[in-house]
């Protein structure tokens, strides 16, 4: 079983520690201070007792600077600079493995009166909105290919056997398109009663970009509505 680092939790003056000179992690200070002004200082630094050095929390250490803290609390731990540092890379490297549940993240960011001292923007959690389930992606622009001819049958002679038109099912109840009908002008198949069906629209990648950041603002605005609510509003208000 691992050992447990000999350590001791006390208020250290700010100016009494130092940051490790190798540590190659770039926090945003900004961010961290806007924290604590709304937050508060809290959790410690973790520091190497024999050099009062910080081993993790350096950019917590300089938001407390920045918001004028004469102290903060410290986690001192005895270990060598063997062992400082491998506890240093891994506090920054774990962090990197972690991912959200946009769902819940998004739910969470949306159920606040507002983002201050949580690190996010508005823009953030429109984005973030825009990237749940848009329902539109980037496809190439390829040409339609014409499905094959249907085979002829047999009993009704070879005289017969002429490329079949192909049939649009627009309901149950409804005819197929006869041969004086116009494939070209045939509306496209719909879903029967009861049912969907996927609408793909081509996009160039800046209209995508812009697409995604319309729905996320939408949203933010109006509530999580769907795509295809949002579409339908749309496509009517610009028909009227």
């Amino acid at each position: 079983m691992p050992a447990i680092v000999s350590q001791a939790y006390r208020m250290v003056p700010v100016g009494d520690l130092e940051p490790h000179p190798e540590n190659p992690h770039r926090g945003d200070v900004d961010v961290i201070a806007e924290s604590i002004a709304k937050n508060g200082f809290y959790g410690t630094v973790m520091v190497q007792k024999s050099r009062m050095r910080i081993i993790a929390g350096e950019h917590r250490w300089r938001g407390a600077k920045k918001r004028g803290l004469a102290e903060v609390p410290a986690l001192v731990i005895d270990v060598d600079d063997d062992t400082a540092t491998r506890i240093m890379l891994a506090d920054n490297r774990t962090a990197e493995f972690g991912a959200y549940d946009d769902q819940v993240l998004a739910g969470l960011l949306r159920g606040l009166d507002d983002l201050d001292g949580t690190g996010w923007s508005d823009d953030d959690l429109n984005d973030l909105l825009a990237d749940i389930d848009s329902g539109i992606e980037i496809v190439e622009d390829a040409p339609a290919s014409r499905r094959p001819a249907a085979a002829a049958d047999e009993d009704e002679g070879d005289d017969r056997q002429e490329r079949a038109r192909p049939r649009i099912d627009l309901d149950d109840d409804e005819d197929d398109l006869g041969d004086d009908g116009d494939e070209d002008d045939a509306p496209p198949p719909r879903p029967k009663a009861g049912l969907t069906a996927d609408l793909l629209i081509t996009l160039t990648a800046a209209e995508h970009d812009e697409v995604n950041a319309l729905l996320g603002r939408i949203r933010a605005r109006d509530g999580n509505a769907s795509t295809a609510q949002i579409v339908l509003a749309a496509l009517r208000a610009y028909a009227d």
